[in-house]
């Protein structure tokens, strides 16, 4: 008998909820759960076990006991009742706060922060290192010798509830760099539409007849290639910094991420969902944070398909179909002198769009928060800042919280142009030098950029009145220079007018 791999010393559970404890079992015993005067018996079913103890409020220092019929116990020591956040996605939301503008800074910041954070061991098969790093993970105080190791976004988020809250606030940080939505989410969901079941349609391909053992020795002689090839990238970053990608590839050879795909690689569809996503399922959280798209640009098409599958599933996972579920729009980005394929204004577009139509969904609109040439940019403190204004104002209903900037309201015709209305901008808006970004077409195809003319709380576009589209920061990147006063930038967006 054993509790899942995330009930650990120092663990927080989540205040005013009914808390979901589960485990497995190798028989059919009795099983009890207790945190004090609370205690409950729990259901088995296929060597699963799964108790749920009643809401409580904040506390800490708490106990839980785990016992079984045949004598074994289990004491899970220092226990807080608080806030449980999950910080799902891939490497924007996985980036160490050690990376980060002012690390040092916040680092010793950290040491008065009431937050304790929980990584779910990353892994691409469910085998003996899955279950050895299970055993080795472990609830982190701020005092840990790995705090540089927390996620930055995560890091900022808890940091900014917990002062706000007077409560401890965890993280459970289950996410990877270089992930598409498709790894977190199961076959079923992938194949009930043909977009989706397209991500399954290449790996099946790819993986052509091969067996699961020719599938496994040919990843790990990938992954003994790797090794090589990092340790060979190093030293050259080191020693030939000034060298182009290009040509460092000449010297150290092919990049071969993400491997190839098989039953052992983390890349493949429904992989992480399997051996991350469902380990700590169904864990109680209030809410999940979620940084992820930029590797979907490609089939950007399709994203909000998708991002919502995952939302309703993981939703389903937990338990709890209204969870809270705030996404960060993808900000700019884009490479020096190349060319612009417009897919992030779209993945952008699919954020937004999902928390117009799903309830209890919320956007962070990030847009001035990328860097030309990095795709990991290093300030992760105002993604955090946002993320938790849009808890505090929706979630825990702090109204006086200003959570939002300028997001399109309404297009309305005038004999010379058109005039833009948009909420959050009572107050009109924060111009730097000068509004740019805004794009015209008369025939849905062509685009010509427009300067408009701020008044007021609006912005009025002068020209002829049969415009078929108005869009505006339609760019994988490009300079953000329109916010509102409380300086989140205004979404972006395009409009289809009849």
């Amino acid at each position: 008998m054993k509790p899942a791999a995330i009930f650990k010393d120092n663990m927080v559970l989540q205040r005013n909820k009914r808390i979901c404890i589960f485990g497995e079992c190798e028989q059919n015993e009795k099983i009890t759960v207790s945190i004090g005067k609370h205690k409950s018996e729990a259901e088995i079913k296929d060597e699963k076990w799964c108790a749920y103890l009643p809401e409580m409020e904040a506390q800490k220092n708490a106990k839980l006991i785990i016992s079984s019929s045949g004598g074994e116990t289990i004491t899970i020591k220092n226990i807080a009742i608080g806030e449980v956040w999950l910080a799902g996605g891939q490497s924007n939301m996985e980036f160490f706060l050690s990376n980060t503008e002012n690390a040092e800074q916040y680092m010793s910041e950290a040491k008065n922060a009431d937050i304790r954070f929980y990584n779910v061991p990353r892994c691409g098969m469910i085998n003996d290192e899955l279950f050895k790093a299970e055993e080795n993970a472990h609830w982190e105080l701020t005092n840990s010798d790995t705090l540089g190791l927390w996620s930055a976004v995560g890091f900022h988020f808890a940091k900014n509830l917990s002062q706000k809250l007077g409560c401890t606030v965890g993280i459970v940080g289950c996410n990877l760099g270089g992930t598409s939505a498709s790894v977190w989410v199961d076959e079923e969901t992938l194949s009930s539409d043909n977009d989706t079941n397209t991500y399954l349609e290449a790996y099946n391909k790819a993986c052509g007849n091969l067996s699961e053992e020719e599938q496994i020795k040919i990843y790990d002689e990938y992954l003994e290639y790797e090794k090589g090839w990092n340790e060979r990238l190093a030293v050259i970053q080191k020693e030939h910094p000034e060298l182009s990608w290009e040509d460092m590839l000449k010297e150290i050879g092919e990049c071969k991420w993400p491997g190839p795909m098989g039953i052992k690689n983390p890349y493949r569809p429904c992989g992480l969902y399997k051996t991350m996503i469902r380990r700590i399922t169904p864990f109680t959280f209030k809410g999940i944070i979620y940084y992820q798209g930029e590797e979907d640009a490609s089939r950007c098409e399709i994203y909000y398909k998708l991002f919502t599958k995952l939302i309703r599933k993981w939703r389903k996972d937990f338990k709890d179909n209204n969870m809270p579920f705030l996404c960060v729009q993808l900000p700019m980005f884009g490479y020096e002198n190349a060319p612009d394929d417009k897919t992030w204004p779209v993945i952008r577009e699919a954020q937004m769009k999902a928390s117009e139509n799903l309830e209890n969904v919320y956007t962070a609109v990030i847009l001035d928060c990328g860097e030309l040439n990095n795709i990991h940019p290093i300030d992760k403190k105002p993604v955090g800042d946002r993320l938790s204004l849009l808890a505090l104002k929706n979630v825990y209903g702090f109204g006086d919280c200003d959570a939002y900037g300028p997001i399109l309201k309404s297009v309305c015709r005038k004999d010379n142009g058109y005039e833009l209305s948009f909420y959050n901008a009572d107050d009109g808006f924060k111009i730097k030098e000068k509004a740019q970004g805004f794009e015209i077409s008369y025939d849905g195809e062509t685009f010509e950029e427009i300067s408009p003319e701020v008044n007021g709380n609006k912005i009025i576009l002068n020209c002829k009145p049969d415009v078929k589209e108005i869009r505006y920061q339609w760019f994988n990147y490009n300079e953000v220079t329109v916010f509102g006063k409380n300086s989140i930038p205004l979404a972006p967006f395009r409009e289809i007018l009849k």
